[in-house]
């Protein structure tokens, strides 16, 4: 029988199946360093496009602060202006208010009534005067209440007195009043 030693040929296959299972498995660490290296350069890139995103947002954050600080100062500088001219008007409202009563009051008087005084205080209206008999009084006082400014007329007293041979009516008459200026008048773009 002839004998054959088959190690070398087994050791050669053995050696042949470590190089090929070697070989893969390069190419199986090789691919999974090449996969990991795309894997990071397309995370390197998302990374990048994110901090651009948020370079670019935080401009437009920094912007946005600054017109909303614009808009804040013109609000601001509204109000005043606002509280300004609502001063204005008020004051406006205090100069021509009085020279209003007195037109009404002396475009309501009646003939044969004369007023002795008048003060205005805090909204109260008081007239004081004489007059040739109290119906006189009474057709004042409802001229009065008719104005769009005094209201509230009311007649504090009368009396029947003598002044150099004459019976006069005195009077005291109280009542509300209200400047009754409009705004748009104010501003000049109208007036009576």
């Amino acid at each position: 029988m002839i004998r054959i030693n088959l190690l070398p040929v087994r050791e050669a296959r053995r050696v042949a199946g470590v190089r090929q299972q070697g070989t893969l498995l390069g190419i199986f660490v090789g691919a999974a360093v090449l996969l990991a290296g795309i894997i990071h350069v397309v995370k390197i890139s998302e990374v990048s496009r994110t901090r651009k995103h948020i370079v670019a947002a935080q401009a437009e954050l920094r912007a946005l602060e600054e017109v909303r600080k614009e808009v804040e100062r013109f609000t601001t500088e509204q109000a005043q202006i606002e509280k300004k001219l609502e001063v204005i008007a008020a004051l406006e409202r205090s100069r021509i208010g009085p020279v209003r009563i007195l037109d009404e009051i002396a475009t309501r008087i009646p003939k044969r009534l004369w007023l002795t005084n008048l003060s205005m205080q805090q909204g109260v209206l008081r007239l004081d005067g004489v007059s040739m008999d109290a119906e006189i009084v009474a057709a004042f006082m409802t001229s009065l209440s008719e104005s769009p400014i005094i209201s509230n007329v009311e007649l504090g007293e009368t009396k029947l007195e003598e002044t150099e041979g004459l019976k006069l009516t005195t009077f005291k008459v109280s009542s509300s009043y209200s400047y009754g200026v409009p705004t748009a008048n104010v501003a000049g773009t109208g007036g009576q």
